[in-house]
């Protein structure tokens, strides 16, 4: 399968040990009380800065797989005080994905419909 921003991914993106798989719960910052579509935009397609070693988390999308996790990350930048927590899952269908500490990041494959997926 073709990953979403695959041409502009560097060398090990991404790494070898992301797999394809079914997570169930995740849990998600999102901008307002309803799901969207920019919800699931990584770092570059919402043009947020990242640090120029760390292109391929930034073509990433962030997930956690605890609320304490999400809540410690609210707790420690201010971005996420505002934003709404919630649940869902992602499948073996959205692409591939590693976890270290609690926190996921999942590159997707191309044409995937995470709202609907994250929802169920």
């Amino acid at each position: 399968m073709i990953l979403k921003n695959q041409v502009h991914m560097p060398p090990q993106c991404p790494p070898v040990g992301a797999i394809p798989g079914n997570v169930s719960p995740v849990y998600r910052f999102i901008e307002n009380e309803k799901l969207e579509e920019i919800d699931f935009q990584n770092h570059i397609e919402r043009k947020r800065p990242y640090p120029p070693n760390k292109t391929c988390e930034a073509l990433a999308i962030s997930f956690f797989t605890s609320t304490q996790s999400a809540r410690n990350m609210s707790k420690k930048f201010k971005t996420f005080r505002n934003k709404t927590l919630l649940a869902g899952k992602i499948t073996t269908e959205c692409g591939r994905h590693q976890t270290q500490h609690q926190h996921l990041n999942l590159w997707l494959y191309e044409n995937v419909d995470m709202v609907k997926i994250f929802q169920g």
